[in-house]
């Protein structure tokens, strides 16, 4: 697995084989027209902006800071973790 640091500046196609490949899915939300998909890398998480009307990624976004998550938040459930 590759670091945050090397993940970040791969070219795009690279970054997109690389979560093909690698990333773990998590979950998806919807924000107006796009899609945002969640995947985990081992120690960060990549962000994939995706436009479905176009078919296009319109971006990757990675990042460690799980304050970066709060989007996500409406979209987990840990009611089965027993906390």
């Amino acid at each position: 697995m590759i670091s945050l640091n090397d993940f970040q500046i791969l070219p795009f196609n690279k970054k997109c084989d690389f979560i093909t490949v690698f990333a773990d899915y998590l979950l998806y939300r919807v924000e107006e027209e796009k899609k945002y998909y969640l995947y985990s890398m081992q120690d960060y998480f990549v962000e994939v902006c995706y436009l479905p009307h176009e078919g296009r990624v319109l971006g990757i976004n990675a990042f460690h800071n799980i304050e970066d998550l709060e989007e996500y938040y409406d979209f987990i459930d840990i009611s089965d973790l027993g906390l």
